[in-house]
């Protein structure tokens, strides 16, 4: 990387063909006849000969692929998030700032990363090493925009190393490497990691409109073909043209079908670049999030409005996977083991769905029709989701129950919305993920709440009819006997947790 010096868009001429366009560790790419399904990894390893970024498990669970997506903030600022590119799409990159760990030092001057990595000794084998200096990079590079000062705290460094496993350094090292690595100098200015967000993408060709660009595959090979619409305007046409597409937003789920599974989609449509999809607004009564939020982005809004909820979110796979895995993503796959779903069966959350024939509402019970099957139509999205506040006299808990507390899937997990007004219980939402096909609501135990006093005994006796609720199966992660016993005691523990909150704010 010596004498590297950036290409700027004003370099780059449109050739005529429809493409999509990044930017790799500082300089401007251009592709077009790559297989839409190929991901991010492939790419790096077998066409640019990136090759620090690793396969190891190629499902975004070891971290040893993680790299570098660069997005614009408020003050036109490039903030970094660790992704996993074994499961990225590589479409999804186009209009992105990429940096892998080849991007970050300048010839021969090291990242501030890479030498307190050195120096802590972080690394042995070294196979999972680029991940591991990716992930603390981006903790680097926000600290630094954000205006922190010294070092991480532990719990900001076991966070952004969530999702990287190593087997040879004992972490030790590695944690030591993440504490002193503000202490070296900053990187130099012609870093290309410095360089990745300078200057944005403008066509110099006047005959390419954008509905041309964006109705037409961004990448098609051998038949397959993928789109990457800029607005909603162009998603709906495009759905209305090609219903069967495959939409991918985060892909976190859906990548597995490539990578593990070796499925080949004929037609894709990349959500990324409609920027609707990724607003999240609010009034009195409401929050809405798009449906391309990902799970990262809402962290915040979550811990405002709904602390145990933003609790969850902390806990669904690394930071890697919520910074790709979206909202509506989890919602739309359909999946009884998803992590968000239950929560918004408790908080009576509606889908808002879009297409070309205009936009429509359900409740989210009424949206999940089965096992990984939905109430979308042909030719439809899901655009939003719209969560109800809670109100002075509602309380929400959220419990996962899993083999292991990190970046595992549920055996039970339960989402309960009690509402109580002068010692008694007015309304009750429970719904739990894990003990049916579907995420499914408790009306049974409910009704065995409604109208009872708000006492830990109301709990305890509603708490049996939980069998009356659900027949779980026995599989790898419990049998039916285990998840039925932690329901009921979850009901239980939801009890003895309102009662502390109630009694934290003074019996009010």
């Amino acid at each position: 990387m010596a004498g590297f010096k950036p290409k700027w868009p004003v370099e780059i001429r449109f050739k005529g063909v429809t493409v999509i366009r990044f930017n790799l560790n500082g300089h401007w790419v251009e592709e077009s006849k790559i297989d839409p399904n190929w991901t991010v990894l492939r790419y790096l390893r077998t066409k640019s000969d990136h090759m620090a970024a690793k396969e190891g498990c190629a499902g975004g669970d070891c971290g040893a692929c993680s790299i570098l997506i660069g997005e614009r903030g408020a003050q036109n600022q490039i903030y970094f998030k660790a992704v996993n590119a074994c499961i990225a799409l590589l479409g999804s990159l186009d209009g992105q700032y990429v940096v892998t760990v080849e991007g970050l030092r300048d010839g021969e001057q090291l990242h501030p990363v890479q030498q307190a990595m050195v120096d802590h000794h972080g690394s042995q084998c070294g196979f999972c090493t680029p991940g591991i200096i990716s992930s603390l990079a981006a903790l680097y590079h926000n600290r630094h925009i954000n205006g922190e000062q010294g070092a991480p705290s532990e719990h900001d460094i076991h966070v952004a190393l969530s999702g990287n496993l190593c087997r040879c350094t004992g972490y030790r090292p590695i944690i030591e490497a993440a504490k002193h690595m503000h202490s070296y100098p900053a990187p130099i200015a012609s870093a290309p990691v410095m360089n990745a967000g300078v200057g944005i993408y403008e066509p110099t060709d006047s005959s390419r409109t954008a509905a041309h660009y964006t109705l037409s595959p961004s990448l098609e090979h051998e038949g397959r073909k993928l789109f990457v619409p800029d607005s909603e305007d162009q998603l709906k046409q495009l759905l209305t043209t090609h219903p069967q597409a495959r939409l991918w937003a985060g892909g976190t789920d859906l990548g597995l079908e490539i990578t593990q599974q070796f499925k080949q989609f004929d037609t894709l449509i990349s959500l990324h670049k409609v920027q609707a999809l990724t607003a999240i607004t609010e009034d009195e009564t409401s929050l809405r999030f798009g449906a391309m939020v990902t799970y990262s982005n809402a962290e915040q809004h979550l811990t405002t409005h709904f602390p145990s909820f933003a609790q969850l979110v902390e806990r669904i796979g690394s930071r890697q996977v919520r910074n790709l895995g979206t909202l509506g993503g989890n919602i739309a796959n359909a999946s009884p083991i998803g992590d968000t779903p239950p929560v918004f069966f408790a908080l009576n959350a509606r889908i808002e769905i879009g297409s070309d024939a205009g936009h429509r509402e359900v409740a989210i019970e009424d949206f999940v029709k089965g096992y990984k099957q939905t109430d979308l139509k042909p030719g439809e999205y899901l655009r939003s989701i719209v969560v109800p506040k809670l109100t002075p006299n509602q309380m929400l808990n959220v419990y996962k129950v899993s083999k292991r507390k990190e970046d595992d899937i549920s055996a039970v997990l339960m989402a309960t919305r009690i509402e109580h007004h002068d010692g008694v219980i007015k309304d009750v939402r429970i719904a739990c993920g894990g003990m049916a096909a579907t995420p499914l609501r408790a009306k049974h135990t409910e009704a065995t709440l409604i109208g009872q006093s708000f006492t830990l005994s109301s709990f305890e006796q509603a708490a049996k009819r939980i069998k009356d609720d659900y027949q779980p199966i026995d599989d790898v992660r419990a049998t039916a006997e285990y998840r039925l016993m932690v329901a009921a005691n979850l009901v239980i523990k939801t009890g003895l947790a309102c009662l502390d909150e109630q009694n934290q704010s003074g019996g009010k």
